[in-house]
């Protein structure tokens, strides 16, 4: 998955936007929905047993056939690693391993946790997945200085409904990437034969992506089901950047919540909705977005060429709680910025509780669909961020059961 396709892609949607005033001002009334914030567990495959120490603390690390063990990486500075055929295992450079000018090819795992080091300074991608990746953490990495995406995965095996012809649970936990290109890009994809690349149970939280002018697509996931992306802060990014990207780029279907994203450009989710093995729901609640150069906080759709595919089957969303602000500010401005832009997406839509405010006016939706909203009530728009939220560091909502809680 190159940077260029990733344009490409987002290139294929027209960006012209409608308009559709929807706008209450009174206080909800109704209770806040039970929130199911699943994910799965961190387990680390191996919880006791000897630690087993790897590396000479330069070159190349290779770890290959290995099951149900605990390594530590050698303190040190390395060009790379290289892990093959892996079940099972922790591998954990104890924040003393960095990688410099090089990076990681994760090649057939089954249970790998791998975290406690950095990478920096590289041209070339800084982790690379191949083969089948199942179980597999990446948590607690520095990444910075990266020219290329960040994470690819290569993984576009034909969904068959067998265990080998998916990606199950890969997690990105508590990674502080800062100045990169796109964070993390999968192959894959629907056509009229099936879906390719298929991930389930993607999770991304408590990541952070800061200062990267030209991330464009922050996360681009072709086709997954069940994603989880909660709990990042996203800061500074896309300000040399004039596509139409999302910092968020997710087909399929999943949940993006508790997410802080600023002083960028981009919506911060484009979510395109299908359903794959069962009926899809996108939920977009309790997330902050504020001060956009260009597009607004969400966008929903289903591209044409997705719907003309004969395997497309509908998704649902709800958009909730969510407080944004301060958006679509760039010049020359051909459209205003809104919570959401809606396209057509032959769902059903909820959209409600959510606060905005200090945008060129209260208009909540950009909709160009014809599809049922069968809830629409309670979005707040005030003039100002000071009638609107606490301040604009913690953005807490002043607006009772109504904006990010």
């Amino acid at each position: 998955m190159t940077i260029l396709y990733l344009f490409i892609i987002g290139s294929l949607v027209s960006c012209k936007k409608g308009e559709l005033a929807s706008v209450t001002e009174t206080i909800v009334t109704a209770p806040l929905d039970t929130v199911k914030n699943t994910i799965p567990p961190v387990i680390d495959p191996v919880s006791t047993g000897p630690v087993v120490t790897i590396g000479t603390g330069s070159g190349i690390l290779v770890l290959k056939n290995q099951e149900g063990k605990n390594f530590k990486i050698t303190a040190g500075t390395y060009s790379g690693f290289q892990f093959e055929n892996i079940k099972n295992c922790t591998v954990d450079g104890k924040n003393a391993a960095k990688i410099v000018g090089g990076g990681v090819t994760i090649n057939t795992v089954n249970g790998l946790t791998l975290g406690g080091f950095s990478i920096s300074n590289t041209s070339t991608r800084a982790v690379d997945i191949y083969n089948q990746a199942n179980d597999l953490i990446l948590k607690d990495i520095q990444i910075s200085n990266v020219t290329d995406v960040t994470i690819s995965n290569h993984i576009n095996n034909k969904y068959d409904g067998t265990a080998a012809s998916f990606s199950n649970n890969i997690q990105l936990l508590n990674i502080k990437a800062d100045n990169i290109l796109t964070f993390f890009a999968s192959d894959g994809g629907i056509s009229n034969s099936g879906f390719t690349g298929l991930i389930k149970n993607f999770v991304m939280k408590g990541c952070t992506i800061t200062n990267s002018p030209n991330l464009s697509d922050g996360v681009w996931l072709p086709c997954a089901e069940d994603y989880v992306i909660a709990n990042n802060v996203i800061d500074k990014v896309n300000a040399s950047n004039n596509n139409h990207n999302g910092i968020f780029h997710l087909s399929g279907n999943g949940k993006i919540y508790n997410n802080k994203c600023t002083n960028h450009q981009g919506n911060m989710v484009r979510a395109w909705l299908f359903s794959i093995t069962k009926a899809g729901v996108v939920e977009i609640y309790n997330n902050i977005v504020y001060n956009s150069t260009r597009y607004g906080a969400f966008e929903l759709q289903v591209p044409p060429y997705i719907k003309a595919f004969s395997t497309f089957k509908p998704a649902d969303a709800k958009v909730y709680n969510n407080t944004v602000g301060k958006l679509n500010t760039g010049l020359p401005k051909f459209f205003e910025g809104r919570l959401l832009d809606v396209y057509e997406m032959f769902g059903n839509i909820q959209v409600y509780n959510n606060l905005v405010f200090e945008d060129s006016d209260n208009i909540i939706l950009n909709r160009m669909s014809a599809d049922p909203i069968t809830k629409n009530s309670d979005n707040i728009y005030k003039n100002t961020w000071s009638e609107a939220v606490s301040d604009l560091t913690s953005f807490r909502s002043l607006v009772p059961g109504v904006g990010a809680q």
